[in-house]
């Protein structure tokens, strides 16, 4: 777990998209299932009422308060959507709250990742002024307490860009781990002794499929002062394209962030919220079906996988693959570069995510797609490497 500081050029994900058909674009992490009818149906039926002006810089009311029963449901934490200054907000999609954050607490700071990270966690840190700093899990993706916490020291107390945050991304993008609840304690040990922030980024909280329980961390002792949770609708809805997120904290936490998302996004989609908020809590049973769903997908194609000698690490989720490429290659940018040339099936190579060496034999595969299209892949990577 050695902090790296070399630069290497990283593959990039849109890039790789746009040079692969549908038919194999295993590359973006999207979900390119089709919409909610029901969703579908109410966002038509707002817009054709002609309910497209601007809205309030926190987010549609009935939607916060779908918000306020989800997260009480399903991440065990007590927020308001009643509450003044706000506790709970709408963003432009996941992006629009890690930007309003940024904004808000980072600039001239640093905030530490784990790596592999999520490119965008570095990205909107570095354009917004502050610094990203790593800390490399092992090869089994889990880290010692101990060196986290003197890096975290180390990083705290320099002159230049000092430690405020630690980004927490749980099932992980891009490799689908889910943190144990007795790791998220271990972070949230280390925020309250350095009085760091805590950034937690869920968006996949719906696709965990193992037998560790996702758990957000702002539910943990004394945890709700000290973090902002992200999620979007982005994945869990099929809507990528329309740019719903969301963000609760402490009012105290939060307040900042809207303000910045005021100057910088004015509101989300209002027709858009309006729809989501009316059907977001409507059927008890949407969630459940997505992880059924989803967990067959990761059982049947990573087991096809497996028998073209990937090996798949075992996530506990299941929107990404994260997989180490098969004996004999390792590279694997050359790796997918051959898939896309024989193939035309593209993944998105480890290095994309990383800093240091330590994965570039892997590849982050979605399989947020349907299933003839997986199916069709899984054929056309036999007929190149079987």
């Amino acid at each position: 777990m050695t902090q790296t500081k070399m630069t290497k050029v990283r593959p990039d994900i849109r890039a790789i998209t746009r040079l692969v058909p549908k038919s194999g674009n295993l590359v973006q992490g999207q979900s390119e299932l089709p919409i909610d009818p029901k969703l579908a149906k109410e966002a038509a039926e707002i817009i054709a009422a002609s309910q497209n002006h601007y809205g309030p810089s926190e987010g549609d009311a009935n939607l916060r308060t779908a918000i306020e029963q989800k997260i009480k449901k399903y991440n065990n934490v007590d927020f308001s959507a009643d509450a003044k200054p706000f506790e709970i907000m709408v963003t432009n999609g996941g992006t629009g709250a890690l930007i309003g954050i940024a904004q808000s607490y980072l600039r001239d700071k640093a905030a530490l990742v784990f790596e592999p990270y999520y490119p965008y966690h570095r990205r909107i840190l570095e354009d917004f002024g502050a610094k990203t700093e790593t800390f490399e899990l092992d090869d089994d993706l889990r880290f010692e307490k101990a060196e986290l916490l003197a890096l975290c020291k180390q990083l705290k107390d320099r002159r230049e860009f000092p430690l405020k945050a630690i980004i927490v991304c749980s099932p992980a993008n891009p490799s689908g781990k889910v943190m144990t609840e007795s790791e998220l304690q271990d972070i949230a040990d280390v925020a309250k002794e350095l009085d760091l922030l805590v950034i937690s980024d869920e968006v996949y909280e719906h696709y965990v499929t193992g037998e560790n329980p996702h758990v957000s961390i702002a539910a943990l002792p004394e945890m709700r002062e000290r973090t902002i949770t992200v999620n979007s609708f982005s994945k869990s809805w099929n809507i990528s394209g329309w740019r719903l997120g969301y963000a609760f904290a402490k009012a105290e936490l939060l307040a900042p962030v809207n303000a910045a998302a005021n100057v910088i996004y004015v509101c989300p989609a209002t027709p858009l919220q309006s729809a989501l908020g009316r059907v977001l809590m409507d059927d008890p049973g949407y969630y459940p079906r997505l992880r059924d769903t989803f967990d067959a997908k990761r059982r049947e194609f990573g087991k096809g996988l497996e028998d073209l000698g990937f090996k798949i690490y075992d996530s506990g989720s299941a929107f990404y693959l994260w997989a180490k490429i098969p004996e004999g290659n390792p590279d694997a940018i050359a790796f997918n570069e051959m898939l896309m040339r024989d193939a035309g099936v593209g993944m998105t190579p480890g290095s994309a995510f990383a800093d240091s060496d330590r994965w570039d034999a892997h590849v982050r595969i979605c399989i947020a797609r349907e299933d003839d299209i997986l199916s069709g892949a899984m054929e056309k990577l036999r007929g190149v490497l079987a």
